[in-house]
């Protein structure tokens, strides 16, 4: 059975961050020619080019027009963000993304707290723990991934088509938003706390208690990309 497209390009942007942390390409600071690159791994350009994008939202490379695809030093600004390279610069602000999100996963919170199992929850614990063991090997590419997982998890026990469907609308400015908050060098394993706060507030069955504590984890993803939504970064504290 074939791959399946996003699989392909996660497993090369796997395979860059690998070779990006063991310096290969330390002496020149930047990557071979694309189409060198894909000869070599055996990939085809476009897959390599939206591995690239990934690496470059979680701020492991910068691209430059004309010179090529340089190894980011950690922390470097990026493109639309404080870190990262925002892929939507120019067509979406990224403030505006993060609200979107903060008002979608809140309800998607409440509504999950109202129905939600102990095998839901589980499920989410999964995700953080997948989360956790990639922060272990300072694997971002597998951190975005669980995090991802956390989320798409948390909108599939609301429970509601609906939501769903607005969200596979935005998937993949979703994902943009994902990535550029994992450039943050100093605050990469905030997340990792933050989701097991939802976890908590969920557990509890409050719908208002639960969609605090994802509203809260929001206004701190907006401030690792350098976005600040409100006056208070964590509210899900107040909880």
């Amino acid at each position: 059975m074939s791959k399946s497209p996003v699989t392909v390009v996660k497993n090369i942007a796997q395979q860059l961050q690998a070779r990006i942390r063991s310096k290969e390409w330390a002496a020149m600071g930047k990557l071979p020619g694309q189409r060198q690159l894909a000869e070599e791994m055996g990939v085809s350009r476009a897959s390599l080019r939206e591995a690239i994008t990934m690496l470059e939202g979680l701020g492991l490379l910068r691209s430059e027009a004309g010179r090529g695809v340089f190894i980011a030093e950690p922390g470097e600004a990026g493109l639309g963000s404080a870190y990262g390279r925002w892929p939507f610069h120019g067509r979406y602000a990224l403030r505006d993304v993060y609200l979107v999100r903060a008002q979608l996963e809140e309800l998607a919170a409440m509504l999950a707290a109202s129905v939600i199992t102990e095998s839901g929850l589980e499920r989410l614990r999964e995700t953080v723990r997948h989360m956790q063991a990639a922060a272990d090997v300072g694997d971002l590419v597998s951190m975005a991934e669980g995090d991802h997982a956390f989320h798409a998890c948390l909108f599939e026990l609301a429970g509601s088509p609906l939501l769903l469907d607005i969200l596979a609308g935005i998937e993949d400015v979703v994902e943009g938003s994902r990535q550029v908050a994992f450039a943050n060098p100093a605050r990469v394993n905030e997340p990792i706390h933050e989701h097991m706060q939802v976890i908590e507030a969920l557990a509890t069955g409050s719908p208002q208690k639960a969609g605090l504590a994802m509203r809260g984890h929001l206004n701190n993803v907006a401030d690792r990309s350098g976005v600040r939504l409100g006056a208070k970064k964590a509210v899900a504290d107040k909880a």
